[in-house]
């Protein structure tokens, strides 16, 4: 196994994206730990700076759903434009689950154009979005290592309980892209507090081989995961790129 590359306290160093309107979507979380029967509450993060930066736009939304490890699917009730709640019917650990629309972004002379390129003239590059994020949340107790997936193309995995991460310890994480280990993609991580820079990561770590990667969880409090991964669009006159960026969040006490 390949040893995955780690940046401690020591080395910490700032990750800039390169491409404009490279939005992220996440969960924020008072608390991972609800009740049967009672609300948990979900804060729904987008754009560039954790833990908050603005608002996703309209429509874009396709769906927020939680997932238990039987893979039964329940509802998350929308409370306002950024808020959600869903209430655990049972027992047990749920997936948290997000996901926009798809869409295209055509970067042409006179600027970033929302749609494929062949819609526009003076087209420099494009690339097809599809974006998503996941965070766990657990009713009653004691919490286990969720072992169920969303499914998305690029999907983050916890390989350790993500209700019992300590400060000083290393969370291993597996990025799958179409279900199958991912090796070679950049997982970044960041936590509240580290910076209130756009695009900016606390550390940034290699998937080796099985599609793992260790994350040093060097402070306390909420924490955020990053990968993006890109392939060849298969229609060149349509677009250039596919993009798909997976994110999740979780806690360290």
């Amino acid at each position: 196994m390949k040893k995955a590359f780690q940046v401690g306290l020591t080395a910490l160093f700032v990750l800039t994206a390169t491409v404009a309107g490279a939005h992220s979507l996440w969960f924020n979380l008072d608390d991972r730990h609800g009740y049967v029967g009672k609300p948990i509450s979900l804060e729904l993060g987008w754009g560039h700076k954790f833990p908050r930066d603005g608002e996703i736009k309209e429509g874009m939304l396709k769906q927020i759903v939680a997932i238990d490890r039987e893979g039964k699917e329940y509802p998350v009730k929308q409370v306002s434009k950024t808020t959600f709640e869903f209430v655990p019917p049972a027992e047990g650990v749920y997936l948290i689950s997000g996901d926009i629309h798809p869409g295209f972004v055509s970067k042409t002379a006179q600027g970033y154009k929302m749609g494929p390129k062949n819609r526009f003239e003076q087209v420099v590059s494009c690339f097809h979005y599809d974006l998503c994020t996941k965070a766990f949340v657990y009713a009653g107790g004691p919490s286990q290592t969720p072992h169920q997936v969303a499914g998305d193309v690029l999907e983050i995995i916890p390989r350790a309980d993500p209700f019992d991460l300590r400060k000083g310890s290393d969370f291993p994480i597996q990025v799958l892209f179409k279900g199958k280990p991912l090796a070679g993609a950049t997982l970044k991580a960041t936590y509240d507090g580290f910076s209130d820079q756009p695009h900016t990561f606390a550390q940034s770590a290699q998937t080796d081989s099985a599609g793992v990667a260790k994350v040093n969880l060097t402070e306390k409090g909420e924490w955020f995961l990053s990968v993006t991964h890109e392939t060849p669009y298969p229609d060149k006159a349509e677009c250039d790129t596919n993009k798909y960026n997976a994110t999740m969040t979780f806690r360290v006490e």
